[in-house]
């Protein structure tokens, strides 16, 4: 009898598992690593210690299970997707690996989008870029350690690693391949945009494979390594979630599955490569040939029962573990004595930040609605829903994108609890079912092993002999569907309206931990309140221009319009298209010398601003604006960097810039709709919003200590301690 092998590489650890051709396990095995984290924030592990736990584990099994070796017919690695894998041109390890985990390459992926742009990088490999990705890792490297990138031939990931040392040859595969920001999603190739935007040598990413292809096959070397057959046929694999995916028989339009671990997933399979243009939730390519993924994550799913219990349930832990129970089953059970919707109590799973659908590292969770007449029992059921309704918030992203799945298969830990699938079936209206294999990354990897050595004929034929469902399928109660629905409206509602207290908040932690915290560039996500970069404009030739503007002796100085900048008829003419639609422009200039926070001024118009050299700009929103009076409290300030075209949306509040540190100047290019900055109108009231009037549809705010304050130009008022650049 022939049998194959998956073996699953974690983060925690590495399982190995031997399956027959029918998927029953027949033995497992797993050995543990440890994670580096050489300073806050980053993680690291040493590839070689991956390959020894394959090695180990594979070597267990056998003899676990009694095998001769001759008897695997394939074998495929399932892995930790992101990670960076350096390897010199004798395929060794240059350093640690990077990992997916990693959050040291925020200002790397600023380069990246500003490099690519940001629609432009999700148009072609469907993702933004994020720190977990493996671009911005490279680039982060090739900034801090550019002895080992000089040194770098190839760039591999973990699995794609370990396939290398059973088989000796250099590969990557295409799931994982897809979640390094550098692969053209819909080609399935390379992206030669992306890499030559990013000076990254096309030599360094290895050819690309299918996930059950036949890669190689067990080296002499491996084959003492592991225990297995010299010539044993090893498959592509996948990455963790796309063999999961096979693992759950996840592999046709349709086929969806919900994983409550640590982290919450949705999870879909698609024939046609829906992008979501916003990047909320990612999509890559399928361990299914020619076909791709759509997916989710909540990173603090499971987490967030996990800390309930540990701070809420620490005496009943203990006791339920000295009588060999689960303290799980005791919050369930207080939970499932409230109604839905905890009587008003919602919680937002951010406990570790949030990547789908909200993207946002600085996010925080949340308990809103807490009166004195909630309970233990309500908080645990709070957050029990606020998790499924973060997966609600996922599964509608992939609506809108026309994946549409019926049944969702529940896997994880989360799975096991009877009433979380309720509130999954009611809060997502969808059926959900549960499977009876428990080893879904491995199985898909043992699926792909034996695709490559022959057994199936192809991933599908895979999974409709190895994956059996459970049986237990718990279908949508209409009245909590609409319960759901009442409470859903609220929790959307929450992150926009506390978007920019978790930016507050995230500054607040860096001053009170002794750090200064860095002021954040327009390519932030901190600044998309406010604006955005504007891709496109020939921001060489504005410098260029601007340069030959003069600069004033003292002070400031702003030209409304200036015939030097608007005489380059292609350049006015595509800022006046490109941002504006065709309305009319003007095209002036703001200079000087500027280290404080003057006055903000709102026109109800947008306006674009090109910058000669860095400079920073002080920013608030429209609604702050109180009876006339804006409070210098709710300013942001924000790193505007040579070179880049920043569009202010219409409910911004900004002013002229202030010089960024070591320049003794700057000088901006303003872009507004013609007839904006007229002198102030004859004969319009002082009463009321016109009061504010400083020019035709400009309103001014002035501090009381600046020029424009003292002059009486203005009756809006500034207060509060004014803000040095």
């Amino acid at each position: 009898m022939k049998y194959l092998l998956g073996i699953d590489l974690g983060t925690s650890g590495t399982k190995t598992v031997a399956f027959d051709t029918n998927g029953r396990a027949i033995a497992s095995a797993t050995e543990e690593y440890p994670l580096l984290q050489p300073e806050n924030g980053w993680a690291e592990q040493d590839p070689k210690l991956w390959y020894k736990a394959a090695c180990d584990t594979t070597k267990e099994v056998i003899k676990k299970a009694g095998l001769d070796s001759k008897q695997i017919a394939g074998v495929a690695v399932s892995g930790q997707m992101h990670g960076l894998v350096m390897l010199d041109e004798k395929g060794e390890v240059l350093r640690n690996a990077i990992l997916w985990c990693d959050a040291r390459t925020s200002e790397e992926c600023e380069e990246i989008e500003k490099a690519v742009g940001r629609s432009r990088l999700i148009e072609i490999c469907a993702n933004p870029a994020l720190t977990g990705f493996t671009a911005p890792k490279i680039l982060w490297v090739r900034k801090h350690e550019s002895s080992v990138y000089k040194k770098c031939a190839h760039i591999l990931l973990p699995k794609d690693y370990v396939r290398y040392r059973l088989t000796g040859k250099i590969l990557q595969e295409i799931s994982d391949a897809s979640g390094t920001n550098l692969l053209d999603l819909r080609a399935r190739q390379w992206s030669d945009e992306i890499l030559k935007a990013l000076d990254i040598d096309k030599a360094l990413m290895p050819d690309l494979i299918g996930s059950g292809q036949n890669a190689g096959s067990i080296t002499r070397e491996a084959a003492a390594d592991t225990g297995l057959a010299e010539g044993t046929v090893v498959a592509g694999g996948g990455g963790d979630n796309a063999c999961a995916a096979l693992g759950t028989g996840v592999c046709a339009d349709g086929d969806a599955f919900v994983t409550l671990g640590t982290s919450g997933v949705v999870f879909a399979h698609t024939s046609k490569p829906s992008i979501d243009p916003l990047g909320r939730v990612h999509t890559f390519c399928s361990a299914v040939d020619g076909e791709w993924t759509a997916m989710s994550c909540t990173l603090a799913a499971g987490l967030s029962l996990r800390w309930m219990r540990d701070e809420f349930y620490r005496s009943e832990k203990e006791k339920a573990r000295e009588a060999g129970t689960d303290v799980y089953d005791l919050m369930t059970s207080e939970a499932s004595r409230i109604p839905s919707g905890s009587d008003g109590l919602i919680y937002l799973p951010y406990l570790m930040g949030e990547r789908s659908p909200v993207l946002d590292p600085n996010a925080r969770g949340v308990f809103f609605g807490l009166s004195a007449r909630h309970t233990r029992a309500h908080l645990t059921r709070a957050v029990m829903e606020g998790v499924t309704l973060s997966q609600r918030h996922n599964l509608d992203v992939l609506r809108e994108m026309g994946i549409c799945p019926k049944t969702l298969m529940a896997c994880g830990g989360g799975a096991s609890s009877k009433l979380w699938r309720h509130m999954l079936a009611d809060a997502l209206e969808v059926n959900v079912s549960t499977m009876e294999s428990k080893e879904g990354p491995a199985l898909g990897a043992a699926i792909l092993a034996g695709v490559a050595s022959g057994i199936f004929e192809d991933a599908r034929d895979g999974c409709a002999r190895c994956v059996r469902q459970g049986g237990e399928i718990t279908r949508p109660d209409e009245t909590e569907v609409q319960r759901y629905d009442e409470i859903f409206k609220v929790y959307r509602s929450l992150y926009p309206a506390l978007e920019a207290n978790f930016q507050m908040l995230s500054r607040m932690r860096e001053s009170l931990s002794g750090r200064k915290p860095e002021i954040p560039s327009v390519y932030s996500d901190l600044f998309k309140r406010y604006g955005k970069v504007v891709a496109g404009v020939d921001t060489a030739k504005v410098v260029e221009l601007l340069k030959k503007t003069p600069l004033p002796q003292s002070g400031t100085t702003y030209v409304a319009s200036e015939p030097l900048l608007e005489a380059d008829r292609p350049l006015f003419e595509d800022i006046q298209n490109r941002v504006f639609g065709g309305l009319s422009v003007e095209l002036g200039y703001c200079s000087g010398d500027n280290h404080v926070l003057n006055a903000l001024e709102y026109h109800r118009n947008s306006e674009v601003n090109i910058a000669e050299n860095d400079c920073l700009l002080m920013v608030a929103p429209a609604s702050a604006i109180k009876d006339g009076i804006l409070d210098t409290a709710a300013v942001e300030t924000f790193l505007l960097p040579a070179n880049t075209a920043v569009l202010f949306y219409e409910t911004t509040l900004h002013y002229a810039p202030c010089n960024a540190s070591g320049n003794s100047y700057f000088r901006v290019l303003v872009a507004l709709p013609r007839g904006t900055n007229t002198a102030r109108p004859e004969g319009v009231t002082h009463e009321g919003e016109a009061g504010y009037l400083t020019h035709n549809n400009k309103w001014l705010f002035a501090h009381p200590d600046s020029p424009e304050g003292r002059s009486g130009i203005t009756k809006g008022r500034l207060i509060g301690r004014n803000l040095k650049a």
